[in-house]
């Protein structure tokens, strides 16, 4: 059994947030490493260029580069007080950072100590003796040779830097040991002109304990906070994937659930993102095929009851002739043919409606005035009107012309059947309008009739096939039910729209939008 999708989404969410953490670590512990390392060699360049100006000033202070060759200067002593311009107070006898050598201690001045007693003079001396002989003074003691240097930290600053003339020898400091990295030099200056070059040797990423600790846990916050991210996103890849699979779980039920018929089945929703929209989609979807299904058991019903009224007559009266009862006349034949023409003409409504449902209702677009074929369908109902105390006006001026692209039998069919639905179901004395118009690329037809008039529940149910709204428009009026169905078929095959609205004579008004240019285009 393969992977559910709770488990994909929670695997590929964790996969995300881990190569995310991870990567972030990474690049967020390389930087430290590298931006540490640059901090570092920054502050000790800042320390050459301080280191040098004191040197400077001391090279003055002794008479000049002279004092640098004959050995006045010692870089032991301009070390020391570098570092005492630093803040730091080092134990000459001590390693110092700043030194990088151990000091020995500095002699002693020898004790002084008074004459042994003599007698006073009381009395001068006399004339002409010679004066008393002076004692010799005490010979003055050697100064002690300087002891060497103890080794030195290789890292620490005095070790790295020395002073060399511009012919390359070694004037103050120790050799500077050679391999990369390579030297920095700063140039000594003196009155304008460059006397000397300080040398230093960069300094090496985390070149002491200090440093590594420092790096070190730092790295080690880096890896808890990777590490806590990763657990709380295991936590949220959960928790999220199973709140968007579990409306999909409900989905995946329903849609079983309506396959097997639950056509009543709805799924609550309370989400506004794309999951809530298939939810919606789904429940929409259901209300449609509950009317599609009741549709078609009402219209199989119908049809049933539609076809079996003629069909009935037609046996009546082919068995009433046949026994005799009545006698084969003209008038029976025509009876006959009536009601053949009439179950004749709802096969074919049936037909006509099956053809539109199955693909476009095929028409034949020539070029007609809109217009003209108003007034010829109006004219042929004008006496069929008057004769049921119905006014019908054509609200379409003599003199408009309305070139268009239709199929001009479709059209008058459409016409005629909606004169006919308005006819056959407006109360006496009553009126029965019709207008034709033009906005810009598009015909507007409205057709409206007196009372009664339909519920506004039952105007978007009118264009069904089969239905009546049977409070007001009942069944005993005749028609089979299939003439506005078969106008909004003609309509949508034209690329128009037909709507029912409320009527402002009291009934029900049709109304269509057809674009004047219907059809393939020459």
């Amino acid at each position: 059994m393969g992977l559910r999708l709770v488990h994909k989404l929670s695997l590929l969410l964790l996969a995300t947030v881990c190569v995310s953490v991870f990567g972030l670590g990474g690049v967020l512990a390389w930087n430290l490493r590298n931006g540490f390392a640059d901090y570092l060699a920054a502050r000790e360049f800042d320390r050459l260029e301080q280191f040098t100006e004191l040197v400077t000033q001391e090279v003055d202070r002794a008479g000049g580069i002279d004092a640098l060759r004959d050995g006045r200067l010692d870089m032991r002593d301009l070390l020391q007080e570098f570092a005492e311009r630093e803040g730091l107070t080092p134990d000459p006898t001590t390693l110092s950072p700043t030194l990088g050598f151990r000091r020995p201690p500095r002699p002693r001045p020898p004790e002084r100590r008074p004459p042994p007693d003599t007698e006073p003079a009381n009395d001068a001396p006399l004339r002409g003796d010679a004066p008393p002989p002076r004692e010799a003074p005490p010979p003055r003691e050697a100064p002690p040779p300087r002891e060497a240097p103890a080794p030195a930290d290789p890292d620490a600053f005095g070790a790295r830097v020395a002073i060399y003339g511009l012919d390359g020898a070694l004037l103050l400091g120790r050799p500077l040991r050679g391999g990369a990295p390579a030297p920095v030099e700063r140039p000594l200056i003196l009155h304008g002109q460059t006397v000397a070059w300080l040398r230093m040797l960069p300094v090496k990423p985390a070149r002491d304990a200090i440093e590594a600790h420092f790096l070190h846990r730092q790295y080690l916050g880096i890896v808890g906070i990777a590490a806590t991210l990763v657990l709380l996103a295991v936590a949220m890849a959960r928790w999220v994937a199973g709140r968007w699979v579990r409306p999909l779980v409900a989905v995946q039920d329903a849609t079983a659930r309506i396959a097997r018929g639950e056509l009543s089945l709805r799924l609550p929703n309370t989400r506004t993102d794309e999951i809530g929209d298939v939810v919606s989609n789904l429940n929409r979807m259901t209300d449609g095929l509950q009317r599609l299904e009741g549709a078609r058991r009402r219209w199989i019903a119908d049809i049933s009851h539609e076809l079996r009224t003629p069909l009935a007559v037609l046996r009546g009266e082919i068995e009433a002739l046949a026994d005799g009862v009545r006698p084969l006349e003209r008038s029976s034949v025509l009876s006959l043919r009536e009601e053949v023409l009439r179950l004749g003409a709802l096969v074919e409504d049936l037909h006509l409606l099956a053809m539109s449902d199955l693909q476009t209702l095929p028409c034949q677009f020539i070029d007609v005035d809109a217009a003209e074929i108003a007034r010829r369908v109006a004219q042929r109902f004008a006496t069929r009107a008057a004769d049921q105390g119905l006014r019908l006006d054509l609200a379409v001026p003599d003199q408009l012309v309305l070139p268009v692209r239709w199929d001009p039998k479709r059209i008058e069919q459409m016409l005629v059947n909606l004169i006919e639905n308005s006819l056959r179901y407006t109360d006496a004395p009553g009126q029965v309008r019709f207008a034709l118009k033009r906005e810009r690329t598009r015909a507007i037809l409205d057709l409206d009739d007196s009372k009664p008039g339909v519920p506004a529940a039952d105007l978007g149910k009118l264009f069904e096939p089969l239905y009546r709204a049977d409070a007001a428009r009942s069944r005993h009026s005749g028609g089979s039910g299939l003439g506005l169905a078969i106008c909004d078929a003609i309509v949508r095959a034209h690329g128009g729209r037909i709507e029912a609205l409320a009527s402002s004579l009291g009934g029900l008004r049709v109304h269509i939008e057809l674009p004047l240019l219907a059809g393939p285009t020459r």
